[in-house]
């Protein structure tokens, strides 16, 4: 769920020269509890939600802060999200997901700077997200791990890499706004 790349070729420039040297992709992960409920994503964004997050170059510890709204809405077989991103540094982008359910549960996702499908599952308590955006030339691969903390809140932690090699890596952490409140279970079976 984390935005177009292209605003982060400055901070990755300098780490793609260092990755090169060595070093691995790593998936991410969100410590879960006991008490964390499992993440529906037809429930969760529905409506409007806010968040803040940052990308940090893991080889100069370079970091880009953002905020972002996504408004988001579910129609039985699709979850489109229109996300709208603020950058510190005044940039502002727009990009928006079309999440299309299978017929297993899993999800299959376009966007603009998305190259092929993206794929989307249920592992556990949490939903991971695989793709690759189209970058300048380059094509930078995104693993995302997306978890429901029982405050409400949404956690989503990301590692991008580039031939397996793991050169940054993004945390946003969403909230709905009031009156949009997640409410658990969704009306329809959720896989898991």
């Amino acid at each position: 769920m984390i935005r177009s790349a292209r605003p982060l070729l400055p901070v990755l420039s300098t780490g793609l020269v260092l990755a090169l040297l060595g070093g691995c992709a790593l998936q991410p992960t969100v410590e879960q509890g006991a008490t964390d409920p499992p993440l529906a994503l037809e429930a969760f964004f529905p409506g409007v939600s806010t968040g803040d997050g940052v990308f940090v170059n893991t080889w100069t510890g370079a970091e880009r802060r953002f905020r972002v709204r996504i408004d988001g809405a579910w129609d039985g077989t699709t979850l489109t999200l229109a996300e709208d991103f603020d950058y510190d540094d005044g940039e502002r982008d727009r990009k928006t997901w079309r999440l299309r359910r299978l017929a297993d549960g899993s999800f299959s996702g376009t966007r603009e700077d998305v190259v092929g499908q993206a794929r989307i599952w249920t592992e556990g308590r949490v939903v991971r997200l695989q793709y690759k955006v189209k970058l300048a030339g380059w094509t930078l691969g995104f693993s995302d791990v997306l978890a429901l903390r029982p405050d409400g809140t949404l956690i989503n932690r990301a590692t991008v890499g580039k031939w397996g090699i793991r050169l940054g890596r993004v945390e946003l952490v969403l909230r709905k706004q009031p009156g949009d409140a997640v409410t658990y279970p969704v009306s329809a079976p959720h896989p898991r």
